[in-house]
């Protein structure tokens, strides 16, 4: 697990059948960005812990994807 920031949202034009609901946000970490799916309800400028690589796929049903967003993190 890694923490995050949310910088923002992507849409999606063309995507395969899974990730027509799904909610991909951009989350910079580590002084990079990269897309995650959004199980925790995520919005812009709140931290988030993401989950990466095989385990991010048990949060994800198995969709294709590295990286999950699974917690937002409280403040204080």
């Amino acid at each position: 697990m890694k923490l995050g920031k949310v910088t923002g949202k992507l849409n999606l034009e063309k995507q395969i059948p899974g990730l027509l609901e799904e909610k991909i946000l951009l989350v910079e970490m580590e002084g990079s960005r990269i897309a995650a799916l959004d199980r925790a309800g995520a919005k812009p400028g709140e931290q988030v812990i993401v989950v990466l690589g095989h385990a991010a796929s048990r949060y994800s049903m198995d969709l294709p994807v590295d990286a999950v967003i699974a917690a937002v993190v409280k403040e204080g």
